[in-house]
């Protein structure tokens, strides 16, 4: 198990017009929630706290029980990412490779689209993702597809997972 400290100030996903999430207390940032592998039987843990300008995201990963994630995401909504291009985040990290995922369905079972971000090892990093380079997951494999427009229409939570 290796323990996981990540600090996101601010996503901002881009185009002509941008929309911002800003993590900090006073922000939408709290209806963000943590979703770690208990959900399928896993042991990791985590936790989550807001600071003034941001969120602090500590947590342990465990492989037992078929385990193996962590993460923090948005709460269910209907976000349309078809306009926009970038996403820039702001971040650091302890030494771990981080993914920005994004799903367009309530079941697990369904794909979904991750980019990978590298680790900062504990320096502030602004990690810059195309949307068009979000790859198409199943169960955590590859399929070797990209998000398509359509997919990005109907974004229904946007996450932070190691």
């Amino acid at each position: 198990m290796k323990p996981l400290i990540l600090i996101s100030i601010l996503m901002i996903i881009s185009s002509d017009n941008n929309y911002k999430i800003d993590f900090g207390q006073n922000t939408g940032g709290q209806d963000w929630i943590i979703v770690n592998d208990s959900v399928m039987g896993g042991l990791s843990k985590s936790k989550v706290t807001f600071t003034e300008n941001g969120l602090v995201f500590i947590g342990t990963l465990s492989l037992q029980n078929n385990g193996g994630f962590a993460s923090i995401c948005s709460g269910k909504g209907n976000f349309d990412l078809s306009k926009y291009t970038t996403v820039k985040i702001k971040f650091r990290s302890a030494g771990r490779d981080i993914s920005l995922l994004l799903e367009d369905s309530k079941l697990f079972v369904k794909p979904n689209y991750k980019q990978n971000f590298s680790s900062s090892n504990g320096k502030w990093n602004i990690a810059e993702l195309k949307i068009s380079d979000f790859k198409e997951y199943t169960m955590g494999q590859l399929s070797g597809a990209t998000v398509s427009k359509d997919k990005l229409e109907n974004i229904m939570r946007i996450g932070i997972i190691l």
